[in-house]
């Protein structure tokens, strides 16, 4: 089957002929909702071999300290061979200009059609005002995502992306909110990796700080991913940590929070944690990003890919730099980046499994620069963890050259507690608090990869409420913090009646046997409940 631009025939799911690849799209509703099976591939621009004119800019591949950073607080990029070749990317986001010219070319095409609908923003009317909601004519947030993972290199324009010879489709997904059917269809057409730049879909406005359940639809795709992706490997699923800040937790994204994705956090040119970063006990890992105290300078923003032409980002005002611009989009941007690692990762050994990828990538980060603030020990490596930044900086080099020689992790074991009945009135502040020990009777696992706590709570206000998960290793994991909401959102600011699982990836390397202990205490006065029930699944080898 011949596919665009010399792009080899994949090995898992492209051996079918075009006509059953476009009525299976047509069957799935690629790219959920619109299929874009008789929709001709966009031509590919004549390529002009020569040095990328933006990559001086670009501090976040190789920093040198033309940002006003600390050199090598970079992605850790230099002396990797690997491009991503072989790998396909899909990225789930708002619009994404397909044909931009230093996209089009790693753009994935069967038989000269696209697979799935079209993703690209609206065309503009004459004069239009700036419109950068999800889809229309400004929306460049996608664009400069996928550019980050992917711009092509050494061909004499603009910058270049982590993993700049991967294929990459493109969703919509956030125009229509069907962000289950995009993951669904992207595993179908044979996704190595799916990024998501976003947030949980809220449309209010005021409730960033409410615990946000991730769509059913979504769940049940992300479940096959990891399951049935990549010939039972698993698709790798990359998310975005979130950019709300220490008033605000990743923990409470349930996209974010999934036990299937890597969230990834973010570190400024200085290796430090920006502002906006979003702590969790679920972030693996963290990848360079805008530092803001500096962005209204530009100088800490990351360079890649805006709407080719007069609208998007840059809206044009420079001609030879129109077609790119300085993002900003702080986790947004860190995200394709660690897609990127993973798809050079992918390159160099095929054969690592999600799991894989997880744990590699927590293995070899390195130490973020955290000043006053302290990491806890960590089984993982010597310089810790913390909810802000994980397990560290990713570094390219490393993860590749430990996923070169990996061979796998063991089989996947579960230890699950079932539900643990315990109603048990939780006192108001300031009285300690409950206490709840759980030791699997037996336990066929050593190693610990990921930790979910369930918990059932009737409370009138379960913002006020503090968990912390301790390990038979006595190391802690703090799942939920007290946070003030608006006060029209009081009644499910913290609305744990129906269940919430936390996940964790703080624990892992460590053994499973022994006692966890969970804390549960309300911090903040008026309101007092009642935990229902609570479980702990513990997922390692």
């Amino acid at each position: 089957m011949p596919l665009n631009s010399n792009l080899s025939l994949r090995r898992d799911t492209m051996r079918m002929t075009m006509a059953g690849m476009l009525m299976a799209c047509l069957l799935s509703a690629c790219g959920g909702g619109d299929s874009g099976a008789f929709i001709s591939a966009p031509p590919l621009p004549p390529e002009v071999v020569g040095p990328d004119p933006l990559l001086s800019k670009q501090w976040h591949l190789f920093n040198n300290g033309q940002s006003g950073g600390v050199p090598g607080m970079d992605l850790g990029l230099g002396g990797v061979k690997e491009t991503g070749r072989g790998v396909l990317m899909a990225f789930v986001d708002g619009a994404v200009q397909i044909r931009h010219p230093d996209l089009v070319a790693n753009l994935y095409t069967v038989g000269g059609y696209l697979p799935i609908a079209d993703p690209s923003p609206e065309t503009a009317p004459p004069d239009a005002p700036y419109k950068d909601t999800a889809g229309a004519w400004d929306d460049a947030h996608g664009t400069a995502v996928v550019g980050i993972a992917l711009a092509r290199a050494n061909n004499s324009k603009g910058g270049r992306g982590v993993a700049p010879e991967a294929r990459f489709m493109a969703f919509n997904g956030l125009s229509n909110g069907r962000v289950g059917d995009a993951l669904r269809a992207a595993v179908e057409q044979g996704a190595d990796i799916v990024n998501n730049s976003w947030g949980f879909l809220d449309p209010q406005k005021s409730g960033d700080q409410l615990y946000q359940s991730a769509d059913p639809v979504w769940r049940e795709a992300l479940d096959r991913a990891v399951t049935q992706g990549r010939q039972g490997r698993g698709t790798v699923v990359v998310f975005a940590a979130g950019n709300g800040g220490g008033g605000d937790d990743s923990n409470r994204d349930g996209y974010a929070n999934h036990p299937g994705v890597l969230a990834v956090g973010a570190v400024d040119h200085q290796g430090r944690p920006p502002a906006y970063a979003e702590p969790g006990s679920n972030v693996l890992v963290s990848a360079p990003s805008v530092a803001l105290a500096q962005n209204f300078f530009g100088e800490s923003a990351i360079w890649t890919t805006d709407l080719a032409g007069p609208r998007g980002l840059s809206g044009g005002k420079e001609s030879d730099i129109a077609d790119y611009a300085a993002f900003s989009g702080g986790t947004s941007a860190s995200a394709p980046m660690v897609s990127g690692v993973v798809a050079l990762m992918l390159q160099a050994n095929p054969s690592l499994s999600w799991r894989d990828v997880r744990w590699l990538l927590a293995r070899t980060a390195r130490p973020a620069s955290l000043g006053p603030l302290e990491t806890a020990a960590s089984a993982m490596n010597s310089h810790g963890f913390h909810p802000l930044v994980g397990f560290g900086r990713v570094h390219a080099a490393d993860a590749v050259d430990v996923a070169r020689v990996f061979r796998g992790l063991p089989v996947e074991r579960q230890c699950n507690s079932g539900w643990l009945s315990a109603p048990q009135a939780i006192a108001d502040a300031p009285d300690p608090g409950l206490i709840l020990e759980h030791r699997f009777p037996s336990c066929d696992l050593s190693v610990v990869e990921s930790v979910q706590l369930t918990v059932k709570i009737e409370h009138a206000y379960g913002a006020d409420l503090q968990m912390v998960l301790t390990s038979p290793a006595q190391r802690q994991s703090l799942l939920a913090r007290p946070h003030l909401c608006n006060v029209d959102f009081k009644g499910v600011c913290g609305d744990f009646s129906q269940g919430w699982t936390f996940h964790s990836v703080r624990h892992m390397g460590e053994e499973a046997s022994g006692i966890w202990r969970l804390h549960i205490q309300d911090l903040q006065e008026e309101d007092s409940g009642r935990l229902v029930q609570w479980s702990l699944v513990v997922t390692g080898h």
